[in-house]
């Protein structure tokens, strides 16, 4: 399977040499290093230095900002000491991940797959794929471990291909290192800024595409609708891709239980009504997996990234952009 990752072909100006330059430099010293010494850093080794030094560090840097936006979402219904309790939760659940990470990176996904329970998800995939040749688009979010569902669904021969759209890193060398450890799980790797046609012939051909539209992202078209009873500017991406290919949504994501083993949470599928006007549909679809995705952060509160500014823009500061939501003359593709 290809990976379907394009290059950046944009003109070499001798600005963009020197910031490549100087993220070429930081690749090369700082992170490729680190992540080499990950690799072979002793198991008990890794898992206390996660522990001891990494969460701490973490937890003091995003307390902040985990408990301004659990204010922003449940108000007084939240005390402030359970406020507090899910921030530092929260910080462990996201160092727990970062070393599930390294695991990946090293042995595959295997050993965590043995410990899935995904009895929902498979009785779910069988009426999404029905004859065997539909695809779908695949929601998730960055609560519980979002990388290790990318693997189970490329594992677990659902469909026979699976792609992540994902937005490229800034620094080439290390997304041409996520778009190789990817496709080590099984995933192809579609960037958002690239066009959709491919991404829609994809999905024809019945494979699965999987977005991760659960934050704030700036330059992508979308729409105010409440999330957590506050207005949030959501990607109507996915619910375009799913009219258009004439495929149904669908929402998962794995979160951990008790005694190390996870649970793969599941919608039921969204499906895309061809015949009802499309702006009006597309504010339906993306209203529909929005919800279902809020029910599984309330209902995990504790792995959800609460440090990320979800309801970072405005319609102000969308305007100071230069866009507009979907609805007010704007194009939100």
């Amino acid at each position: 399977m290809g990976t379907h990752a394009h290059g950046d072909h944009r003109p070499l100006t001798w600005r963009r040499r020197i910031r490549l330059a100087r993220r070429f430099l930081t690749y090369a010293l700082a992170i490729a290093p680190l992540l080499g010494l990950l690799r072979v850093l002793p198991g008990p080794v890794l898992r206390a230095f996660l522990v001891v030094v990494v969460e701490p560090v973490f937890w003091l840097a995003t307390r902040g900002a985990s408990r301004r936006h659990l204010a922003h979402a449940f108000g007084d219904a939240l005390p402030d000491a359970e406020r507090r309790r899910i921030a530092r939760a929260v910080a462990r659940n996201f160092v727990r991940g970062a070393g599930e990470l390294v695991e990946l990176l090293r042995h595959g996904a295997g050993p965590f797959l043995e410990r899935i329970d995904d009895r929902e998800a498979r009785a779910l995939a069988e009426r999404l794929r029905g004859d065997g040749s539909r695809g779908f688009v695949a929601i998730t979010a960055h609560l519980g471990n979002w990388e290790l569902l990318g693997s189970w669904f490329a594992a677990a021969g659902i469909v026979d291909e699976i792609a992540a759209v994902a937005t490229r890193h800034s620094n080439p060398w290390l997304d041409r290192r996520i778009v190789a450890f990817r496709a080590r799980l099984g995933l192809a790797t579609f960037h958002r800024e690239e066009s959709s046609r491919e991404l829609l012939r994809y999905l024809k051909d019945g494979h699965a595409v999987a977005i991760v539209p659960d934050q704030d992202v700036k330059n992508v078209g979308g729409v105010f609708i409440e999330f957590f009873g506050k207005p949030a500017y959501t990607p109507t991406g996915p619910a375009r891709l799913a009219l258009a290919a004439q495929v149904p949504l669908a929402c998962g994501v794995l979160v951990r239980v008790e005694g190390g083993r996870y649970r793969l949470l599941v919608s039921e599928p969204i499906e895309p009504d061809k015949t009802a006007p499309r702006e009006a549909e597309i504010l339906r679809l993306t209203k529909a997996w929005s919800a279902e995705i809020e029910r599984m952060i309330r209902a995990c509160p504790e792995q959800w990234c609460w440090f990320h500014a979800r309801w970072r823009t405005t319609p102000e500061r969308l305007a100071a952009r230069g866009r507009k939501p979907m609805g007010a003359g704007g194009d939100a593709d």
